[in-house]
């Protein structure tokens, strides 16, 4: 079969390589739809971000089968052990399991099959595209970032970016039961798509103080949650700490703000707003089975919708590469979820 491996940072070759084999408990996918993540992108290109570190050890010991850990595909050949999984299922998955993550500790789904552990899969129900089964694994983000504010009913909710998590989470939070719900970001398209996806109110920080804005929206008390997605590394054309800044100085007293961005090795946080107002500062919770069927469900049920943010969908495994360029350079090329590729059809 083909499969893309990594020889060196920038430098990925189509290469003929065996059929995998199902061993006890795992199965043999072939792969229809893969996209590759933002964290990606940046470790192809060398960026000393999150794995890094495994990667480099990946590529030194030779060419690797790195990356391709948000998929979809069709179950070809099971292991033994396994029950909770027929050939011919189709099936969408979650990135990391006990055993490793797909595409960093063993061969990721940028090729035409995969072998994985059945527990990282769930079926993908019939009326679901593979396109938006690809979407699962990132859409897993977004619901653990809203589990772990413990959202109540009709709170005020504000998501800070409006990029696929940002929308994700928008979505992920209307469906929870949030009331009031605030978009905040610095592109007049990506607010379109946060009013689509239910915003009750939209925020153009480029025109106005969104801070101010949001607590002139509350009586000057704040919000009670605000999911802020927009932080991370100047250098790779995030906001900095400025938006966590901007999240504490919009949230009410004793509120809670949920850190969705990832800022590397560490980041600045404003400690005297975040102690002295008793702000609860959380991460996603931990991703577990129940979460990841949460997130099939909100999508076979319609309460969560990604294919507006899928605006780029390529055709054939060799298009691997255009994808990693396109989605390395979202805003440049207009894209909010990163570009697909559709490996093979049913």
């Amino acid at each position: 079969m083909r499969a893309w491996r990594i020889y060196g940072y920038g430098d990925m070759r189509l290469d003929e390589v065996p059929d995998p084999k199902p061993r006890a408990g795992w199965v043999v996918v072939d792969v229809r739809v893969v996209q590759p993540s933002i964290t990606e992108t940046l470790l192809f290109q060398g960026i000393k971000t999150y794995l890094h570190g495994l990667v480099a050890e990946r590529i030194a010991a030779g060419p690797a089968p790195l990356f391709g850990h948000e998929f979809s595909g069709v179950v070809r050949e099971v292991g033994e052990d396994v029950t909770e999984l027929v050939v011919g299922d189709r099936v969408v998955a979650r990135g990391s399991h006990p055993e490793g993550i797909v595409g960093f500790d063993y061969a990721g789904a940028f090729a035409e099959r995969i072998a994985v552990p059945a527990s990282l899969l769930a079926r993908l129900p019939a009326h679901v595209t593979h396109s938006e089964g690809a979407v699962v694994q990132a859409l897993t983000d977004a619901v653990a970032a809203v589990d772990a504010a413990g959202l109540l009913a009709n709170r005020t909710v504000v998501v800070i970016g409006q990029g696929a998590m940002g929308l994700s989470c928008l979505q992920v939070a209307r469906a929870r039961g949030a009331g009031r719900l605030i978009a905040v970001a610095k592109r007049e398209a990506s607010l379109e798509l946060s009013r689509a996806g239910g915003a009750t109110h939209t925020i153009n920080a480029s025109h106005v103080d969104a801070v101010a804005t949001v607590l002139e929206m509350t009586g000057g008390k704040g919000a009670d949650v605000v999911f802020e997605t927009a932080g991370g590394p100047v250098e790779q054309g995030l906001a900095g700490d400025a938006t966590l800044t901007q999240a504490a100085a919009m949230v009410r007293d004793a509120g809670t703000v949920v850190g969705v961005a990832f800022h590397g090795d560490g980041t600045f946080l404003p400690y005297k707003l975040f102690r002295f107002r008793g702000i609860r500062y959380l991460f996603p919770s931990l991703m577990d089975r129940r979460l990841f069927e949460d997130t099939v469900d909100l999508l076979a049920t319609g309460q969560v919708n990604v294919k507006p943010m899928v605006t780029h969908v390529l055709q054939g495994l060799e298009q691997v590469p255009a994808a990693f360029a396109l989605t390395a350079d979202k805003s440049r090329h207009g894209l909010v979820n990163p570009a697909q590729v559709v490996v093979s059809v049913d």
